[in-house]
């Protein structure tokens, strides 16, 4: 077990070495290592050095917090639903965010508010979803499923109305293409919130791994061996949701992370919840950072949509799981 969490470490260390290293000008490895500590080196470009700790570094570690607390959140959401194929926009969080920033762009909102629009929105959405699932012993599963694809469903309405009304091509292309997602453009300042939401909630889910542990039991028996299972549930959620919100704020609609690392987690490692939560973020931070690295260098001149290229390795992964579910029930 041990050796497996030190192989996903070194991959997300050799991933962000790599990204850092590669794009339209290549550096060395231990030319980077050196100027990011702060040495002299010899860079083969003028210019090279803000490139590296003001576009590549940050971006890197953007798309690496990204990861992590987008598979926190599904691993937290499969857990409360006891199902493997939940994942964070099960909460309308996405659909959500993505009204918001529309109607943001179209009202003309600064771009520097556009990650706190995207937050409220998902965490809006996330909440009225909350509301319809609650009941008296806690947070009904079905309900819950339903009201996320309903909130869904109307908030990608609304987003597609907001398109066609925009008024002017510029700004409808500017929201389809925050809505197809990517880390272009982020900066430190980006960083500084997402990794502030992104390693608390991480930690609360590990304070509570072991009443997660209880609680996939089902409802009746944790509350008979002592956890207070509503309290519980709602604060799972806030805790999704936070993570979620910021990530979505940062990156745009990502899709399948959620689904595809707490998945690879659990077919990797025994029954353990700490180890399946860290597994889960180191395994999303090499996902959305390979797919970020793949997103700006493979395309001919132009960046690449990071959502679609991630959505064409989680399609796949989703049938398997349905088709893998589907023989297990036979």
């Amino acid at each position: 077990m041990a050796l497996r969490l030190a192989a996903l470490a070194g991959a997300l260390l050799a991933g962000l070495i790599t990204s850092v290293c590669v794009g339209d000008v290549f550096v060395a490895p231990e030319e980077a290592l050196l100027l990011i500590a702060g040495g002299t080196t010899n860079l083969p470009a003028p210019g090279i050095a803000d490139i590296l700790t003001q576009i590549r570094l940050p971006r890197t570690l953007i798309a690496t917090a990204v990861g992590a607390a987008l598979a926190v959140s599904g691993y937290i959401l499969q857990a409360l639903s006891r199902n493997p194929l939940a994942d964070p926009y099960l909460t309308g969080v996405s659909s959500g965010a993505g009204l918001a920033v529309a109607a943001a762009m179209i009202i003309g909102l600064d771009f520097s508010l556009m990650p706190a629009s995207s937050f409220l929105g998902g965490l809006a959405a996330a909440l009225l979803v909350a509301q319809m699932a609650r009941r008296a012993g806690g947070l009904s599963v079905t309900r819950l499923i339903l009201g996320g694809v309903a909130v869904s469903a109307v908030c990608g309405s609304l987003i597609t109305l907001v398109i066609t009304q925009s008024g002017g091509a510029p700004q409808a292309q500017g929201i389809i293409f925050w809505l197809a997602g990517g880390i272009a453009g982020r900066g430190w300042s980006d960083l500084s919130t997402l990794s502030l939401y992104t390693m608390g909630g991480i930690i609360a889910t590990l304070l509570l791994s072991k009443q997660i542990r209880v609680l996939s039991l089902g409802d009746e028996t944790a509350r008979a061996l002592g956890v207070e299972v509503s309290r519980l549930q709602w604060i799972l959620l806030a805790c999704a949701v936070l993570m979620c919100g910021a990530a979505v704020a940062a990156s745009g609609l990502v899709a399948f992370v959620g689904l595809i690392a707490p998945n690879l987690a659990r077919m990797l490692f025994i029954r353990d919840e700490r180890v399946e939560i860290i597994a889960s973020a180191l395994l999303g931070a090499v996902l959305v950072t390979l797919s970020d690295l793949a997103a700006r260098t493979l395309g001919q001149g132009q960046e690449l949509p990071l959502g679609t290229l991630l959505s064409l390795l989680g399609g796949p992964f989703f049938l398997y799981l349905i088709s893998t579910s589907k023989s297990e029930d036979a």
